[in-house]
């Protein structure tokens, strides 16, 4: 089937009976996920390829010229339709049809933009080759007379990579490598053509690698040299002096990107690689340069490359964007892991880096026990939806909860000031549980208060908001938000503050009055309740914190010499202190039921979990032993006696009183869920989702992570 849509420009069709099923699963997750804009990796421009096999050799001259033209205006028909990845023991020329995933998806999404990447997937998940087939597309008909370096940490990677694009060119059709060109006698012309190069004979096109340098003096050398609008760093944070190569380079870059841009060609800076040493000078500038970056959300796909850019214009310390996936979002079992687990010998420090993706920054005086910290990384969840506010800033939601509880959200707020980031972090009144939160390195105080405000507005009315004043920042924050109607909701403090001094004789007499005081002061005393609020999380609530981000900072506390919990030199504590502001308010707000309708319910600790586990074992036991004893005791006359009666004219018959039964249970069930309360009851009481009950017929809840009782339809 093929669909098409009519723009401005060309009549676009999109090719949904292609063999490549990676493609049509992409646009059904999408599809699934709430993404609009699900299927343009499935556009087709001529339609009469539609069932087309570009590899068939009996193709016509009419037809492989239509795919020829395909592929230079369609990158995405190349890499759907013609691609083949050469596997071991496959067919000459053949190989393995490219395998689209969320990760290569946005690795291509942006390249095809020209932005700058710093990707990380897990090992053996085709990061290598998303870039090696980008690359062989550039080099065949993206562009002409332009150059393309590879560069690794070491020299026989580059050239590895080299090796690996021509394999792949080499299993394309053969009228689709443009490998050959002839004189005006007929003779083949040479092309240079070695493991360290590659020249295209027509375009003027050219690949070279570079080794790596061994001093700081060589690879300034290096990187000045690199007048090119399309580097490629691979394991970027393994090279060593990467941060002075890339420094030096990018003047240089900077004018043959913009040449390149001027004649619509492709450009931009590609960096993959596996986490880094933190102990290295080479792994430190890598992981700064992941941190400045602007972080990818798949609900980019929705919105225009200018509605992007505007928003990677805010981030005034990076042009990059930051692409990491983990092995689950790309689809992989845990039955992969643990075979790869063994595979690699249960290395856990390569595991961590090249599975994991875990950036080595754990405290060595951290205030926490490491297996505490270990259970708290098996409970971590990765996020179920987003959603974007202010049409830029995406907010990370973990789990649906009941909006019927106030949710308390935590405000950190940094201006952005030497790479902090502001952070939010939302927790469940009802569990503590946190439940969604958002970190961001470049918002300015006025678009955070901006984006308080409609997350308020827009989905959580009765959510109470608790923000630092720290360094001003904060303040600033409360100053707009205090002006709107989303005051009310604003966590304060009855407090008394001096208004008066005066001076009696040799002494100062202070008049004090009682003062409604917004937000929290992180004072010493402060700090110290936060600290040992959070002390108490890690020791009775490790299921509570389920996000990743305040995790990666958790691990990054350590206890300084004066005593001081903070984070270390390369570590973050921003959404910690946001979940700790969260966390103030339910442990320390006064008049909460008053105030703001928080009703402090028992919560759970880890305890209480795995206590109830041992009960309910227990319980089962128990039934398990009363059947049995129940089957040994039974009398088959009492047996007969009973069914004799069931069956005599004094009583209805089985099936007349089962429809009476159910009759009676219809009407009850009818009339409790005739009632919002009721109807939110029998859902937690019997474990039953939004999908049974619309089945059933009983009524149906609006798909939303937020569960309003003022939205429940009947």
């Amino acid at each position: 089937m093929i669909q098409y849509t009519n723009t401005r420009v060309q009549k676009v069709y999109y090719q949904f009976e292609t063999s490549n099923k990676s493609f049509l699963d992409m646009h059904h997750y999408l599809k699934d996920t709430g993404v609009k804009n699900n299927k343009f990796f499935l556009i087709l421009t001529d339609p009469d390829l539609a069932g087309i096999n570009p590899r068939d050799p009996r193709l016509n001259m009419l037809m492989k010229q239509k795919v020829l033209r395909e592929c230079i205006c369609n990158y995405w028909y190349f890499l759907r339709e013609v691609i083949r990845i050469p596997d071991q023991g496959g067919a000459a020329n053949g190989g393995k049809p490219y395998q689209l995933h969320r990760g290569n998806l946005a690795l291509n999404f942006c390249m095809i933009y020209n932005w700058n990447t710093f990707t990380e997937l897990p090992r053996q998940h085709g990061k290598t080759i998303a870039v090696i087939c980008r690359q062989l597309w550039t080099f065949l008909f993206g562009t002409s007379n332009s150059e393309m370096v590879f560069i690794n940490k070491k020299f026989e990677d580059s050239k590895l990579n080299l090796q690996r694009l021509k394999d792949i060119r080499d299993a394309l059709p053969s009228y689709l490598r443009m490998q050959d060109q002839y004189g005006p006698d007929g003779k083949k012309l040479k092309v240079k053509n070695s493991v360290e190069t590659l020249e295209h004979p027509f375009n003027g096109n050219r690949i070279k690698t570079l080794a790596s340098a061994r001093n700081k003096v060589a690879a300034n050398s290096l990187g000045r040299g690199m007048t090119i609008p399309l580097p490629w760093f691979d394991e970027y944070a393994f090279i060593p002096y990467n941060d002075i190569i890339y420094l030096a380079m990018v003047p240089a870059f900077k004018t043959a990107s913009q040449n390149a841009k001027n004649n619509h060609a492709p450009y931009g800076i590609t960096i993959t690689t596996t986490p880094g040493d933190m102990t290295t000078d080479e792994g430190t500038a890598a992981y700064a340069m992941k941190e400045a970056a602007t972080e990818f959300t798949e609900l980019w796909y929705d919105k225009s490359p200018e509605q992007i850019q505007e928003i990677l214009s805010k981030n005034t310390e990076s042009s990059f964007i930051h692409i990491k996936f983990t092995y689950q979002q790309l689809g992989s079992s845990e039955q992969w892991f643990k075979e790869t687990v063994i595979d690699m010998k249960k290395d856990w420090s390569a595991i961590r880096r090249e599975v994991l993706l875990e950036w080595s920054k754990a405290s060595d005086n951290s205030p926490f026990k490491k297996e505490d910290l270990n259970i708290v990384k098996a409970l971590l969840k990765q996020p179920i939806q987003q959603i974007m506010l202010g049409g830029m800033y995406t907010f990370n939601i973990y789990e649906k909860f009941d909006l019927r509880y106030p949710p308390l959200i935590g405000v950190d707020v940094s201006g952005g000031f030497k790479r902090d980031a502001s952070a939010i972090t939302i927790v469940d009144s009802k569990t503590t549980r946190v439940v969604a939160d958002f970190n961001c390195n470049f918002i300015s105080t006025p678009d955070l208060a901006s984006v308080i405000y409609e997350l308020v507005t827009k989905y959580m009315s009765n959510a109470v908001v608790n923000i630092e004043r720290n360094g001003g920042f904060g303040a600033s924050v409360l100053a707009k938000l205090i002006k709107t109607r989303i005051k009310r909701n604003l966590f304060y403090e009855i407090k008394d503050k001096v208004i008066e001094e005066r001076s009696v004789g040799m002494n100062t007499v202070k008049k004090t009055q009682k003062t409604k005081i917004y937000g929290l002061d992180n004072t010493h005393n402060v700090r110290e309740l936060l600290m040992e609020i959070l002390r108490q999380r890690m020791e009775y609530h490790k299921d509570k914190f389920i996000s990743p981000i305040i995790f990666s900072e958790l691990e990054t506390l350590e206890v300084k010499k004066n005593g001081r919990i903070e984070h270390t030199s390369t570590g973050h504590d921003d959404q910690v202190f946001s979940y700790l502001m969260a966390l103030y308010i339910w442990y320390e707000g006064r008049d909460l039921m008053e105030r703001w309708g928080i009703e402090k319910s028992t919560i759970k600790t880890d305890q209480d979990a795995e206590e109830a586990i041992v009960n309910l074992e227990e319980d089962y036991k128990n039934i398990v032993i009363d059947l049995e004893r129940r089957d040994d005791d039974e009398d088959p006359a009492e047996i007969k006696k009973q069914l004799d009666y069931l069956a005599s004219d004094k009583t209805m018959g089985f099936e007349q009183w089962m429809q009476s039964q159910a009759q009676q249970d219809r009407e009850s069930l009818n009339r409790l869920l005739n009632t919002k309360l009721g109807k939110m009851a029998y859902m937690e009481k019997y474990h039953k989702d939004e999908d049974y009950m619309a089945q059933q017929g009983l009524y149906t809840i609006p798909n939303s992570v937020f569960m309003n009782d003022d939205t429940i339809e009947q």
